[in-house]
């Protein structure tokens, strides 16, 4: 009698499974790109909010593009990344440069100030604060994804796929100025990169459900921010943050020292290391995301 074989399933080879099944059972009928962070629910269709907004597209928000000293410099030579690494440059508040080995860039919160020394391929918006987005944006951007709904473009759906970089989003809610609720008014965009997924959270305003937390998948690095006021509260945060469970979170968005310093503390309780780093870039490998880690940019960049 030959013996049975074992038959053992991984985890991100079950969430794949989950995923198909789930597309099976909900008829999701869209082509999509290859996703390494395995969404288990598709986003809201027609019907929700406003009409539904075409995926694999840029906004169709009228903007306009200017003049800027920056623009006209090209990209430098940059440094050769290896298969499944991505650089991340923090450029200031909300705003990081992603860099992948086949050099597509994308800076998010792109607000025309925090700016990478060249024109951007993508660049992803948010509008709780004008800091988070303009309508002005440099000649040489090739896909302007905002993170909002409006009667025009509908509910925000983005899916975008540029050579070796995903793009999509999930959106959130945010407080309006008279104390009430501006649905899909923000969103979470995800950068998928090889087997590496990168999450930014925007001006997120709310806890995280179930619903958002099976669109975003599985997330390795979470761009989180931590000023504790405008948009959370520290243990909020943290909280959220520790629903998505991702092996590095990188503050942004800190209003003081105390409330990086606030934060970092919060996640230590959480058992997260805090690294430092020396300027504003750092090269993210699977290697660096053994270790639970708050990776800490220099806090005079904030």
């Amino acid at each position: 009698m030959k013996p049975r074989r074992r038959f053992r399933l991984t985890f991100r080879a079950f969430v794949a499974l989950m995923a198909g099944a789930l597309a099976a059972v909900t008829g999701a009928g869209e082509a999509r790109a290859a996703a390494n962070c395995f969404p288990l629910v598709q986003a809201p269709g027609s019907g929700t909010l406003f009409a539904r907004a075409p995926i694999n597209t840029p906004s169709t928000f009228p903007f306009a593009r200017v003049s800027l000293q920056s623009a006209q410099a090209a990209p430098p030579i940059p440094t050769l990344l290896s298969r499944d690494t991505v650089e991340l440059s923090f450029l200031g508040h909300s705003s990081f440069l992603i860099r992948t080995p086949q050099n597509v860039t994308t800076v998010t919160d792109y607000n025309g100030v925090n700016r990478a020394p060249f024109a951007p391929d993508i660049v992803t918006m948010n509008h709780a604060h004008s800091s988070h987005y303009t309508d002005f944006v440099e000649p040489g951007v090739k896909h302007i994804l905002r993170g909002w709904a409006t009667p025009e473009t509908g509910y925000p759906r983005h899916n975008l796929m540029l050579r070796d970089l995903r793009v999509r989003n999930v959106a959130t809610d945010i407080r309006d100025y008279s104390g009430g609720t501006e649905y899909a008014g923000n969103s979470i965009f995800i950068f998928e990169v090889g087997d590496l997924c990168l999450a930014h959270f925007g001006h997120l305003h709310h806890d995280l459900d179930a619903d958002r937390l099976g669109r975003m998948g599985q997330i390795d690095v979470a761009m989180v921010p931590v000023d504790g006021s405008m948009t959370l509260p520290h243990e909020d945060m943290a909280n959220a943050v520790g629903k998505v469970g991702p092996k590095m979170v990188v503050p942004m968005h800190a209003f003081g020292i105390y409330s990086l310093q606030r934060f970092t503390g919060l996640m230590q309780d959480r058992g997260y290391a805090v690294r430092r780093v020396d300027g504003p870039r750092f090269v993210v490998t699977r290697a660096v995301l053994k270790q639970k880690t708050v990776l800490v940019f220099p806090e005079e960049l904030f």
